[in-house]
């Protein structure tokens, strides 16, 4: 199965880079550790330094909506929202608001209310799954 982040456009790599910058700064994270966290995802997806620092790290709800707007790729805006909803919740942590902004920026994107659901969903499962895998390995110590 191809990674799905290998075949993002450059343009479409720079979204996605701008898309988890704002989940960052959602959660609340410092900017070091933004910019640590951006520089490993551009490496991984194959970014050049000259784009990571063109990558847009403090756009509002609404502007991150506008930019979105520019992928035509229905798989492409899905893997985005994707991504960004794990990463909301790699804390272990994500309130309403997260959730509705999420929900918010998905619907803005063209993406259906019952597949937001399904990333919801899923993200949660492998969640449990990682909580699970930890209480096996820790019970009866």
């Amino acid at each position: 199965m191809p990674d799905i982040s290998k075949l993002l456009s450059k343009t479409e790599k720079k979204l996605y880079l701008q898309a988890l910058a704002f989940v960052l700064n959602m959660n609340k994270k410092d900017e070091s550790a933004i910019k640590e966290y951006l520089h490993m995802q551009a490496e991984e997806i194959g970014v050049s330094e000259t784009t990571l620092n063109q990558v847009k790290t403090n756009l509002t709800e609404d502007k991150l909506i506008k930019e979105l707007a520019k992928i035509a790729n229905i798989q492409s805006k899905r893997f985005i929202l994707r991504e960004m909803i794990l990463l909301a919740i790699a804390d272990h942590e994500v309130k309403d608001e997260e959730i509705e902004t999420l929900h918010r920026i998905g619907k803005a994107m063209g993406i259906v209310e019952a597949k937001i659901n399904d990333f919801f969903i899923w993200a949660a499962q492998g969640l449990e799954w990682q909580l699970q895998g930890i209480k096996l390995v820790e019970e009866d110590l």
